[in-house]
């Protein structure tokens, strides 16, 4: 399927009637938008609640918010599966440009993207004998959900009504808590020819129990490791002697790991699980594996700590006569870049439709522990993924209590609050080319930086030219050859592409 709005079976086209219109920001629209649509937006946000499904697995969200949008007839260009992700999604609108010789190749064009995958074992049913443990939305992605469709239908709204070129998309993003789903989306295409990708994650009240929301936010890159065990199976009563416990290597790795933690710094973080510790008591275990999520500030200092717990799973495996084999090589999750010039709009849409909204907040700006795949989003091409503030009697993401709160009517109408700030924003990247430009530069200012940190971390000895990042693109991203040829993607977006899928910048 094609990224950019070109005509195609799946894409609903309307011609603007003038060509260079700027019209000023329609806030009413936006309001009687998300007003005409709220009971089928808040009945969407309570189906995906109640019916929590894990990553990849997401199909009652997937055709809920596909049927609904279907059902509002050729408004909307829905294609389902998009990018040959099975609960992956797009549904856009477009207006084209009028017909001139002088009209950019493609109309302004901004995503939504849109969270709905739950969490494992955080609802907890049943008596002290007969617990079940299934999963929720204690990181209240239903409402991530139901703020990007608020923003999708309100931007379209006030677009038609404008008159001016665009393309707005509503895009599914399954998968975000595990198998980094954007990533699959960001290989596959999906956000090439976009101007900016915009969302909102909520989170616990802060300390001014009044903010409604907060601009910039920060997250760790983070990737997980795999380690496996191999020792000898013994009768563990008759001749235990003869074994290699394979689960005692393990342990001796994470008591390893343990000690570690008092030398990493206050962003670095280190979490594991036991995925396999043996099959019964009597057997010595000749086979165990442990998980493990690591996180730091940025790409180097996450791979310099993965190499510090690659020496402690060796150590443990040594000093028990047994061997492992370490799964490094999945690719990671990287820190956000949050696009300052977005930020700041943001923050002016948000108070202008009186929810209090601060560009930055202590604690939510400045120090980061949670992981989103909407970083490496944010290396190929403008992007921010606000903060809002919902009641959940002090409970954090990731709990029991945070998932019921996520499922509250006041939790839902902040979502719907946050729907008209981004709305409002993505309006104004649309329909404001100085804007726009200004977006576009600060990113390429931000990635062009970060580029050069991460040839010369990699020892990269060539200058940045066309011909060595084609030749990188060769070897990591063949599909955007050729739109990097063609200049349909800049060779900021490029190398911001290479970081993000873990390129290794080495000489050439």
């Amino acid at each position: 399927m094609p990224a950019d709005c070109e005509k195609t079976e799946t894409t609903l086209h309307f011609l603007a009637t003038t060509s260079n219109m700027r019209v000023d920001f329609p806030d009413q629209i936006i309001v009687d938008a998300i007003g005409k649509h709220r009971e089928n937006i808040k009945n969407i946000n309570y189906t995906i609640w109640n019916n929590p499904e894990l990553a990849g697995q997401e199909k009652t969200a997937h055709d809920t918010i596909c049927d609904y949008f279907e059902s509002l007839g050729q408004d909307y260009a829905v294609t389902r599966h998009a990018y040959n992700i099975d609960t992956s999604f797009l549904i856009q609108g477009t207006i084209l440009p009028s017909p001139s010789r002088f009209a950019s190749p493609r109309p302004p064009t901004v995503i939504f993207n849109a969270e709905y995958d739950a969490l494992p074992n955080m609802k907890i049913e049943g008596g002290t004998d007969s617990i079940e443990r299934k999963p929720a939305h204690a990181c209240g992605h239903n409402l991530i959900s139901s703020a990007s469709i608020a923003a999708f239908i309100a931007c379209w709204e006030a677009l038609k009504q404008s008159g001016s070129p665009g393309c707005v998309r509503l895009l599914g993003t399954p998968a975000e808590e595990r198998g980094g789903g954007k990533l699959s989306l960001l290989k596959a295409g999906a956000y090439i020819d976009v101007d900016a990708c915009v969302m909102a994650h909520p989170g616990p009240l802060v300390s001014d129990d009044s903010l409604k929301s907060c601009a910039i936010t920060s997250s760790l890159a983070s990737k997980r490791i795999v380690a496996g065990f191999s020792g000898v199976a013994a009768h563990a009563g008759l001749a235990p002697w003869e074994g290699r416990n394979a689960l005692d290597a393990l342990v001796n790795s994470y008591v390893s790991i343990a000690t570690l933690r008092q030398q990493l710094l206050p962003s670095q973080r280190i979490n594991g699980i036991i995925t396999n510790g043996g099959k019964a008591t009597n057997i010595i275990p000749d086979q165990a594996r442990a998980e493990f999520s690591v996180r730091a500030e940025n790409r180097k200092d996450l791979e310099d700590l993965c190499q510090k717990m690659i020496h402690c799973f060796e150590a443990g495996a040594m000093a028990t006569g047994c061997s492992v084999q370490v799964d490094n090589n999945r690719a990671a999750y990287w820190n956000l870049v949050s696009n300052d010039v977005l930020c700041k709009e943001y923050t002016r849409q948000m108070n202008k439709f009186d929810s209090k909204t601060v560009y930055s907040y202590p604690g939510v700006s400045d120090m980061p522990g949670a992981a989103t795949d909407q970083g490496n989003v944010s290396y190929f091409l403008p992007a921010m993924e606000a903060a809002f503030f919902i009641e959940s009697n002090g409970a954090v993401n990731h709990t029991p209590k945070f998932a019921d709160a996520a499922g509250t009517e006041d939790a839902f109408n902040r979502a719907l609050e946050v729907g008209k700030g981004l709305a409002g924003l993505a309006f104004e990247v649309l329909t404001n080319q100085p804007f726009r430009q200004e977006v576009k530069k600060s990113f390429e200012q931000v990635i062009l930086t970060k580029a050069e940190d991460q040839m010369r971390i990699n020892s990269f000895n060539s200058s940045i030219t066309r011909a060595s990042i084609e030749s990188l693109l060769l070897s990591s991203m063949p599909t955007l050859i050729p739109l990097y040829k063609e200049e349909k993607i800049s060779s900021e977006q490029a190398m911001g592409a290479l970081m993000a899928t873990d390129t290794n910048f080495r000489s050439i």
